[in-house]
């Protein structure tokens, strides 16, 4: 399996009948001191509101209103593949469809709730603003591997090695950046262009998180421009619930 295959999209997401999802408001957290919208929230078995596991690993947990579906894909494995990650990202797969004749704007504000870690609130980190950071500490990598070499040459192969497979990850995670996340910008949804998607991913380097717990709970918000679409959610979603992937055929 490629070390990238947590980032492969999902290929289809169930069709769902257009149903009403409950509404809450206001807002959880501190996300309610910048914008007090009524919110709709993802609740078990309620109208609109579904789960499943795929058979590629992953869970998957869906609402759907009366003109807008929203999907949230998250890997089985993501705390522990984050921890492996640059920077341990926390990643997640968001898919928004759009079913009206009209237009609709998505602005990709997505924010996540650590719920167990003192409830700190991360905003989706900036797809160039990444790709920029790793890129400079790809050059910083190149400066510090040319100075261990010139103090002691010895170590040329050994460290020629480790950099070029250290650029080589790096490169592939900025292409997948640059190619598969999020558009950070307000997107126009109408029937011609129904859907928007890709990953986001959040910072965890907050000295207030800290290592994942064995469970831990999530609470991603969605902010539209009238209301607030919220999923709560649960890794693994059950106790002991984490599920087996399928070989590859």
């Amino acid at each position: 399996m490629s070390r990238f295959s947590v980032f492969r999209a999902p290929l289809a997401f169930s069709i769902c009948t257009i149903l009403s999802c409950a509404i809450f408001s206001p807002p959880l957290g501190h996300a309610a001191k910048k914008q007090n919208l009524p919110t709709v929230r993802w609740t078990s078995g309620a109208p609109g509101c579904t789960f499943e596991p795929t058979e590629d690993g992953h869970y998957r947990w869906t609402m759907t209103g009366h003109d807008l579906r929203v999907a949230l894909v998250v890997d089985s494995q993501e705390l522990a593949k984050s921890r492996h990650r640059f920077y341990r990202l926390l990643g997640v797969y968001v898919s928004v469809t759009y079913s009206g004749k009209g237009k609709f704007e998505f602005p990709a504000d997505v924010r996540i709730d650590f719920v167990r870690h003192h409830d700190v609130f991360e905003g989706l980190e900036d797809p160039a603003e990444l790709s920029n950071r790793l890129q400079n500490d790809i050059d910083t990598k190149v400066f510090e591997t040319e100075r261990q070499i010139k103090k002691n040459p010895k170590l040329t192969d050994e460290k020629t090695a480790l950099l070029r497979e250290y650029e080589k990850v790096a490169a592939e995670f900025i292409e997948f950046v640059s190619t598969q996340t999020l558009d950070p910008n307000t997107v126009e949804l109408t029937p011609g262009n129904p859907e928007a998607h890709g990953w986001v991913f959040f910072a965890t380097n907050n000295k207030w998180i800290g290592p994942w717990k064995e469970r831990e709970d999530f609470i991603i918000s969605l902010y539209m421009k009238d209301q607030i679409w919220q999923f709560p959610f649960s890794l693994p979603p059950a106790e002991g619930g984490l599920i087996l992937r399928k070989p590859p055929d």
